[in-house]
């Protein structure tokens, strides 16, 4: 099947736009347009150049869409009983993807004979014949008579008085229905920023606000540096004191650093990381950004629940549009669930009415009403507006969700919408597709203390991430310590071997997840320094007896090593603050006319003292002296194509999680003698006492 035909067969039996499709598909959004247009400027009507078999499901949403308004003439109740009858709902409430039945691989199939599907196929139908035979069926005094059953292909359905008061949950897609039951699934494009800034330019909303998710536990390596610029939003205010609000129509911006539960057991001791972070993020951010201010930066856990309140009534009183945009796996559809403001509405309406409401056409001209997508628009139509809808699906799958999400609340008051995650960079394709999941870290992780000594690396994942420090072999009391934060198997041995088995040159006992030829691609990802002096911290014992920091003869330096969408590993050393240097031992010299030409060279200016008699007496005086020396301990790190590793400043999370922890009761006496076998004891000495 060729471009064109794709886009043709996507934009009108799926009613996706050509612009999200192209972009879906890798393809260039201005190509997917011209070819699109060329196939409408043919004779050929969309149900004679689509097949027969893909004009099953979509039928409802061939006709213009335009909201009810109280001058709306509705069809009648026959004509609307045999249109709601096999409908499905628009999009999948779980990914987003408009409904078809052309590809059964792809996001938004639905399987006629799945039973969940049959379920709400029947229910759909059997709200619309009831609701049409109330309408029709009045009493003399105008009052609705009430249908017990009905007639339905020969099968009798029995139902409800009358129409219920709670909403049916439409289906999900089957894959997302794969995806719940059996973790497995394909995952989509993800989309460009550009495309994500289109979409944002398309919200029917005045007011629009951003809120940036950056995962915790590779942060800030999920940040977009120039969201700023990329999706023309509103200038942030500097730290001037007289700088003044923007009253610009432009979207304004929030950062939210999301699964902050991995950071600490508490609330209190994620807290106090808050200053490190926002100064993480402004460095980030880069040169341009240094003076604004961040104030903006929320530090929640939809887990746990921290802080999402707050913002879930920030979203409630501003209304308009709120967009979570990031990359993927970052938490945003959890996020989503938490942030919803839910039972919003003032009373919990049909789905299938409110999805006919949305489908029904006014009986204006066609030509004057508004399309029920637009073939140009990125934003597919919103989903009908219930106080507890279906909320987007969670999955590990990286790129989850294949189409923007919009959830209204508040009687139109504002939208939530879910976009797809951004491209965030693709160390799963060099992973076993049955262990692609495990890399990403859902809870915090059963962290263990390994002691890196000289000629010694660290093995991440059997092979996919290597760690090797540049300590000194001559002095082996130099010992680096490593804390891996990330949901992978972690393993200390010699760094011979540790190559060897990340080149799979030889076989090791170590249970690898390194997909096929993945060892050819690892390359260097550069030398990284552990620069964060963490000496009072890691001192603490020896500075609470009284010892100044500032005298004490080593340092203690830290570093965060970051793996994208995986975790961070803490890395620790100590090293000598003062360097020993020595001169050689004191040697008497013989006099300058005496030396022998076949000798060694004569003693520099700088190591002897000439007399005026011609005489050298003596090299001057040795002595140790030391010096103090500003050398960080390094690191080499070895990754698939050199790239998904980062670096920041130690957050000392693995300090922070052991001062909680109680300290051991110092014991002032001797502690009791054990009782345990008194008793026996006494017994054999009364029968010893009282044997003759």
């Amino acid at each position: 099947m060729d471009i064109a035909c794709r886009v043709c067969r996507s934009s009108r039996l799926r009613k996706i736009s050509p612009r999200w499709f192209a972009a879906a598909n890798g393809l260039s959004p201005v190509a997917g347009l011209r070819s699109h247009r060329s196939c409408l400027s043919t004779d050929a009507s969309p149900e004679q150049a689509s097949p027969p078999e893909a004009q099953t499901l979509l039928d409802h949403s061939q006709r213009p869409f335009k909201a009810p308004t109280a001058t709306s003439t509705l069809r009648s109740p026959a004509d609307r009983q045999h249109r709601d009858a096999g409908r499905l709902p628009t999009s999948c409430p779980g990914c987003g993807a408009l409904t078809q039945d052309v590809e059964p691989g792809e996001a938004g199939f639905y399987t006629k004979s799945r039973n969940t599907v049959k379920k709400y196929l029947k229910a759909v139908e059997y709200e619309s014949r009831l609701a049409s035979q109330q309408e029709g069926a009045v009493e003399e005094d105008g009052v609705p008579k009430q249908t017990t059953s009905l007639e339905e292909d020969g099968e009798q359905i029995e139902g409800n008085m009358s129409i219920p008061n709670t909403p049916i949950r439409p289906p999900v897609c089957d894959r997302c229905h794969h995806l719940i039951h059996d973790s497995r699934g394909v995952p989509i494009a993800h989309p460009s920023i550009e495309d994500i800034a289109d979409s944002i330019a398309e919200s029917p909303f005045s007011k629009n606000h951003v809120y940036h998710v950056l995962d915790a536990a590779d942060f800030p390596m999920s940040l977009v540096p120039s969201i700023f610029k990329s999706l023309s939003l509103a200038k942030p205010r500097s730290q001037n004191r007289r700088s003044q609000h923007s009253f610009s129509s432009k979207p304004s911006l929030s950062f939210i650093i999301t699964r902050s539960d991995l950071l600490g057991p508490t609330k209190d001791m994620v807290d106090k990381m808050m200053p490190k972070l926002v100064s993480i993020l402004r460095t980030a951010l880069g040169r341009r950004y240094q003076n604004i201010r961040l104030g903006n930066v929320h530090l929640v856990s939809s887990k746990r629940g921290w802080w999402t309140k707050d913002i879930k009534e920030s979203i409630w009183e501003r209304g308009g549009g709120n967009w979570l945009v990031g990359k993927f796996n970052v938490g945003k559809s959890s996020l989503f669930e938490v942030l919803f403001p839910k039972g919003s509405g003032e009373r919990a309406p049909v789905y299938a009415e409110l999805q006919q409401h949305q489908q029904e056409t006014d009986t204006v001209d066609d030509a004057t009403s508004s399309n029920f997508l637009s073939e140009n628009s990125l934003l597919p139509p919103p989903q009908p507006e219930v106080p507890f809808p279906t909320m987007p699906l969670v999955s590990n799958l990286p790129g989850t969700t294949a189409s923007p999400i919009r959830l209204p609340f508040g009687n139109n008051r504002g939208e939530l919408v879910d976009l797809p995650g951004l491209e965030r960079g693709g160390l799963d394709r060099f992973v076993r597709p049955e262990d692609r999941l495990d890399l990403v870290m859902e809870h915090r992780p059963k962290v263990l203390q390994f002691k890196i000594k000289p000629g010694q690396s660290l093995l991440l994942g059997g092979g996919l991430i290597r760690i090797t420090p540049k300590l000194d072999e001559q002095d082996p009391s130099t010992i680096m310590l490593a804390y891996p934060f990330v949901p992978l198997k972690s393993h200390v041995t010699s760094t011979e071997k540790a190559v060897s088995a990340q080149e799979e040159q030889r076989a090791s006992g170590v249970d690898s997840i390194l997909a096929e030829d993945a060892q050819q691609a690892m390359a260097p990802a550069g030398k990284f320094s552990l620069q964060t002096d963490v000496t009072k911290s890691r001192a603490g014992s020896v500075i609470r007896a009284g010892v100044d920091a500032a005298k004490l003869p080593f340092k203690v330096y830290a570093t965060d090593i970051l793996i994208e969408g995986v975790g961070w590993v803490e890395l620790v050393c100590q090293v000598r603050k003062y360097r020993h240097t020595t001169q050689a031992a004191p040697v008497e010299a013989e006099p300058v006319g005496e030396q022998d030409s076949n000798t060694s060279a004569v003693p520099t200016a700088e190591a002897v003292s000439i007399d005026t008699t011609g005489f050298v007496p003596f090299t001057t005086s040795t002595a140790v002296t030391e010096v103090e020396t500003q050398d960080f301990p390094q690191v080499e790190i070895f990754t698939p194509t050199g790239r998904f590793v980062g670096q920041r400043p130690s957050l000392e999370v693995w300090d922070i999680w052991n001062s909680g922890k109680p300290r051991s009761q110092i014991r002032t006496a001797r502690p009791r003698r054990a009782m345990s076998g008194a008793k026996k004891q006494g017994k054999k000495l009364r029968r010893a006492v009282s044997d003759p």
